[in-house]
């Protein structure tokens, strides 16, 4: 993010405003990629090519079963995070998963009417308006 920012405003005061040191920022510009992101560059070619092989059908299990078959001694939760970052995600069969979305136009519900109110109408969410 800072790089993006340092020509316009320089990294003082993109630091100042990060509640930053500059010398953390420029401490991680230098310091070397570690050991898990250089391997996670490497693995995270050969589940995009065993994904791409299977049709985008495969999901972390068979992936990680592909890879382990060609050699490769990788762990079923690396693979998984691995999918997770880009988005990759196999073919789900069956029911699909269903989340609730509430509907941007249903009015806010009330818990309770008074007993002053005009008569209550049922909304989308089951409780009197």
């Amino acid at each position: 993010m800072i790089d993006h920012l340092r020509d316009g405003f320089g990294v003082d005061p993109v630091c100042r405003v990060l509640d930053l040191s500059p010398s953390t920022y420029f401490a991680r510009k230098q310091r070397p990629k570690s050991d898990r992101r250089l391997r996670d560059a490497q693995l995270m070619l050969l589940v995009t090519a065993a994904w791409e092989d299977s049709g985008r059908t495969y999901g972390a299990r068979r992936i990680t079963r592909t890879l382990v078959r060609a050699g490769h001694r990788v762990a079923r939760c690396t693979v998984e995070r691995l999918m997770r970052e880009p988005g990759i995600e196999g073919v789900i069969r069956g029911r699909r998963r269903r989340t609730t979305v509430p509907e941007p136009t249903a009015p806010a519900c009330r818990t309770w009417s008074t007993a002053g109110s005009p008569p209550s109408v049922r909304t989308s969410c089951g409780w009197p308006t």
